[in-house]
C-alpha cells in the first residue's frame, strides 16, 4: 500500500473588512496555529489584512472557514480572498505569526 503524503500548498491572502486589529490577528494565529498552518497574517491598511498560508489544502480551506465563521458574528469581515494557490516542495516559514508592516 503506498503512502500517499498529501501535498503542500501556499497561498497568499487576503482579508477586507473593519475590524479590531490586534483582536483579529490574535484571533488569526491562534487558529492556523491550531490547525498547523504556517505562514502570517499583517495589516495593511485600515480594512485591510493579508497575508501567506501554507498547509494542506484542506486545511487552509478550514482556516478560511473559520474566518468567515467568525465573520457572521462579528459583522465587520467583507471578504476573504485566496490567491496563488500552488504546490509547495517545503515549507517556508516555521510557524504562523503576526508580521509589521515596515512603514
Amino acid at each position: 500500500m503506498e503512502n500517499k503524503k498529501e501535498e503542500i500548498l501556499g497561498c497568499d491572502f487576503e482579508i477586507r473588512g473593519k475590524v479590531p486589529k490586534e483582536a483579529f490577528e490574535l484571533f488569526a494565529v491562534a487558529q492556523a496555529k491550531t490547525l498547523g498552518l504556517r505562514g502570517f497574517i499583517t495589516q495593511v491598511s485600515e480594512e485591510k489584512f493579508k497575508g501567506r498560508l501554507e498547509g494542506e489544502g484542506k486545511v487552509i480551506d478550514a482556516f478560511k472557514k473559520l474566518v468567515l465563521a467568525a465573520a457572521e458574528y462579528v459583522q465587520a469581515i467583507k471578504e476573504f480572498i485566496i490567491k496563488n494557490l500552488k504546490v509547495i516542495q517545503e515549507y517556508t516559514y516555521k510557524t504562523f505569526e503576526i508580521k509589521v508592516e515596515q512603514k
